[in-house]
Formats: C-alpha cells, sequence, structure tokens
C-alpha cells in the first residue's frame, strides 16, 4: 500500500521571493495610490503611507538578500537564471523607489 505523498505546506516554505514580490507590490501601489489622497488629510493618510513605503522597501531589500544569498550559496548556475537574477534587481530598485522618493518628504514633515 502506498501513501499519498502530502502536499507542501505553504505556511512551512518560510519567506520567497514569490511572496516578497507579491507583498511589495500591493503595498507600493496602495502606497501610490494612497499618496493621491495626501492633500486632503495629511494627518491621517501620513501613518499609513510612511508604513506602506516602509513596508514595500522591506520587501525590496529581502529580495536584494535572498538573491544575494542564493548567489552566494549557488554561484553561477547556468546561463538560463541570468534573467531571472535581472528581474529580480530590478523588482527589488522598483520596489524601493516609493520608500526613497515618498518616505524622507513625509518623515520630514511629521
Amino acid at each position: 500500500m502506498s501513501r499519498r505523498r502530502q502536499p507542501p505546506n505553504p505556511v512551512r516554505k518560510g519567506w520567497t521571493l514569490q511572496r516578497a514580490s507579491g507583498l511589495g507590490v500591493v503595498a507600493a501601489l496602495a502606497a501610490v495610490v494612497l499618496r493621491l489622497f495626501y492633500p486632503a488629510s495629511p494627518d491621517i493618510v501620513r501613518p499609513v503611507l510612511l508604513g506602506l513605503c516602509a513596508l514595500a522597501a522591506f520587501c525590496g531589500l529581502s529580495i536584494l538578500w535572498i538573491t544575494a544569498v542564493d548567489r552566494l550559496r549557488h554561484g553561477r548556475r547556468g546561463e538560463r537564471l541570468v534573467p531571472l537574477r535581472a528581474f529580480d534587481m530590478a523588482m527589488a530598485a522598483l520596489l524601493l523607489l516609493p520608500a526613497l522618493l515618498i518616505g524622507p518628504a513625509l518623515a520630514a514633515e511629521w
């Protein structure tokens, strides 16, 4: 009698590039949309906007960290992964952008 193989538990997998990218994109887009409402009520929007920028920056930095650790741990694994790693770096840079553009201006006003 063979036992059925259990599907992998997604909670056990930990923090991955896919999770960091997905959450970071949602946080960055929410920050950009919420920035439109900032002039109407800055006192209410500012803490949420700073939190979203911090979350997007954390996701971008974690993508850079995961990519660097993978690169150091496995070295060059072939030319097929070069476009994927370039995409990871571009995604990380795009996620750091809202935090670098919006975050310091908002923090200075607070």
